[in-house]
């Protein structure tokens, strides 16, 4: 017997993370072989903090030098030097940072006390709800209560509403700050958002977990055996899967638009340049990896359970993001000594898995924001992964911290970045889209129908862009 609880698509699963939200777990127990009808749970979660909104809250591999540290680039030493020059006059101002859960988890608060302590700069936090943030943060800059930080998770084109042009302290090509970001998300020739290669926060095309427990005691080939055998691949994935469900667990849970990312385009980009969301008409990524997803589900392999339901230990494979190693994260509920995280494949059907595609996730200054320069010293603080591993303990356990230091922040600088949207546009068409049918019934279809039916529901996507296009030109 296992545990299940159905919950939202696993097509969706993808979409869902791009909201940072994890489903609610269960304790229903069910038989694989039972009926898995689809039930859906409201989005949401509790959290204590003070706030206008509630929200939620939301390695095995790596080369250096072993201690979770980040040493490509400047050192930590000389990436502290910038908090010598902190005027006097910021000492006992706060700034204030709007978030949904997750930089507001309860050992991101102890980073933030540890900045307050070097720098005399106190932290607020701003809890909204994170499908209605930017409406939220609106009406409370109406009001002359904004925050001075925004949080950017895919939003285009709706944190534009309460985005302020960055500060001249803010050059982002100083070594700290990932330019890549800046460039991609610009809007009117101007600069809004940042990230720096070695925040804690990162868009990625996502990472494998797998249960460590069901591989190494029943002595099955695991993820980390392919790697070192440089046979990590899409149809070993599929392998890892069949082994375990050979043994009566459930294979694993596949989220077919991480998968596409590593092949090529999303469903939607944003071009700086133009100031415009495109739709991929022909995506023959997407194509790929549906169809994939299609013969893993029709194998018996995947199914109607998601994230929220892997703590319970029966579920051997999981793709997914960063999110899911944090201490707050998606797996929280699980011991993190029972897991263990890699890198996506690096090929399929022969062809290698590189295009370096991610979701989008950045920081800005919010529109009259009341302390922008206590904010831009926050920002460099508080995006340093090695701060936050000085400070707190923001990972699972110490080897969930040296895989995403040696792993995960190593491959995002040393790779292309290729930024797709999609929560942003397709919330412009409708606010719950992720428990729209279209993607029911697209989960569904088997692998031989899967173009047909791809091709049917691209009138979306593209609603969704013409919508975000309108919305772009409103501001300009």
């Amino acid at each position: 017997m296992k545990k299940t609880a159905i919950r939202l698509l696993a097509f969706v699963l993808s979409l869902v993370m791009c909201f940072a939200v994890a489903g609610c777990g269960g304790d229903e127990k069910t038989d694989k072989t039972s009926s898995k009808e689809d039930t859906f749970d409201d989005l949401g979660g509790d959290i204590d903090f003070e706030g206008t909104v509630s929200g939620d809250e939301g390695g095995e591999e790596g080369s250096g030098d072993g201690s979770g540290s980040f040493n490509d680039g400047a050192s930590q030493k000389d990436r502290l030097d910038v908090f010598k020059n902190v005027p006097k006059k910021l000492r006992g101002t706060s700034v204030t940072i709007a978030h949904w859960g997750d930089e507001g988890g309860a050992e991101y608060v102890k980073v933030a006390k540890a900045f307050t302590k070097l720098t005399g700069i106190n932290v607020k936090w701003q809890l909204f709800n994170q499908l209605t943030y930017e409406a939220d943060i609106a009406k409370q800059i109406v009001a002359g209560k904004g925050p001075d930080v925004i949080i950017l998770n895919d939003k285009i084109p709706q944190i534009y509403e309460v985005a302020a042009e960055l500060p001249k302290n803010f050059n982002i090509n100083d070594g700290f700050w990932d330019p890549r970001i800046t460039e991609q998300t610009r809007f009117n020739g101007k600069n809004y958002f940042v990230n720096s290669y070695y925040s804690p926060y990162v868009p990625t095309a996502g990472i494998v977990v797998y249960n460590k427990k069901i591989f190494n005691e029943n002595g099955l080939t695991s993820p980390v055996d392919y790697i070192n055998n440089g046979n990590w691949t899409w149809e070993t994935f599929k392998q890892c899967m069949l082994d375990a469900d050979k043994i009566g667990y459930y294979g694993g849970v596949l989220d077919p638009y991480l998968m596409a990312l590593t092949m090529g385009t999303g469903f939607m980009s944003y071009d700086a340049n133009s100031g415009k969301v495109s739709c991929n008409k022909n995506n023959e990524a997407m194509l790929k990896s549906l169809k994939f997803y299609a013969e893993c589900r029709e194998a018996g392999l995947v199914g109607n359970y998601l994230i929220a339901q892997y703590p319970a230990g029966n579920i051997a494979m999981l793709t997914t993001d960063a999110y899911a190693i944090k201490k707050n994260g998606y797996l929280k509920d699980m011991s993190a000594s029972d897991f263990g995280a890699v890198r996506m494949p690096d090929s399929f059907e022969g062809k290698p898995c590189n295009y370096g595609g991610v979701g989008l996730r950045a920081y800005g200054i919010a529109k009259n924001a009341k302390n922008p320069d206590g904010a831009y010293y926050f920002l460099r603080y508080f995006l340093d992964i090695d701060n936050c591993n000085k400070d707190a303990s923001i990972f699972g356990n110490k080897e969930m911290q040296k895989f995403y230091t040696e792993t995960v922040l190593k491959a995002y600088r040393e790779n292309d970045l290729k930024i797709s949207v999609l929560g942003g546009p397709l919330t412009m068409v409708d606010l719950n889209w992720t428990h729209s049918e279209i993607f029911k019934e697209l989960r569904r279809q088997s692998s031989e129908q899967m173009a047909v039916e791809l091709e049917k529901i691209m009138n979306t996507f593209q609603n969704a862009t013409d919508e975000s296009n309108k919305k772009l030109a409103s501001y300009k």
